[in-house]
């Protein structure tokens, strides 16, 4: 399928705000490929369907993942926005025919990252974080300029900034956010 054709597929699927949030973040992956030395195009199908089952509703969340059989974590049971990013992988492979597993993976984890992530990873975690029709947040002029600089100092400065927004906010914290960020802290400290 190409870009057209998925664009043609995800845009219903979209409430406008989203659907401009995607193109920003497409366009941030493709440049972030590119000055880091990562497949451009792989950075963009990613980019484009990163959040293609954001706009399902909570409840129906819950439900279409235990439909095909997706694990849902404790936090994610309590919090079924959480699951976006895994059942968006799912409907990446089964709607619109992607089956490179570094796609599947970024989207998985665009939201929490993983310990150990690929380049492909961070780069969809981070363009995610950085678009340019995100609304200013803490640090996020500092967090750009490093994102085209030093990648994994720039993935550890958006977890940090996210557990403390989240902590702030008595929102529910997925496990994974923290054992991504743990990893990265140590990583930086060797």
């Amino acid at each position: 399928m190409d870009r057209t054709e998925m664009i043609k597929k995800l845009k219903p699927k979209l409430n406008e705000k989203r659907f401009v949030h995607t193109i920003g973040v497409e366009y941030t992956a493709a440049n972030l490929a590119f000055v880091h030395g990562c497949d451009i195009r792989k950075a963009r199908i990613a980019g484009l369907l990163h959040d293609c089952a954001k706009c399902i509703p909570t409840e129906e969340k819950l439900r279409k993942a235990k439909k095909h059989n997706i694990p849902i974590n404790k936090s994610e049971k309590a919090n079924p926005d959480l699951l976006h990013g895994k059942l968006g992988a799912y409907y990446a492979k089964e709607k619109y025919g992607i089956n490179d597993e570094d796609i599947l993976s970024a989207i998985t984890y665009h939201t929490t990252g993983h310990p150990g992530m690929s380049l492909l990873d961070k780069i969809i975690f981070v363009a995610d974080y950085i678009e340019p029709n995100r609304k200013m947040i803490r640090d996020l002029t500092e967090i750009r300029r490093e994102a085209y600089q030093d990648l994994d100092k720039c993935v550890i400065h958006i977890l940090k900034n996210t557990l403390i927004y989240l902590n702030g906010n008595e929102v529910i914290i997925d496990e994974m956010t923290k054992k991504t960020y743990d990893y990265y802290v140590k990583k930086g400290e060797k």
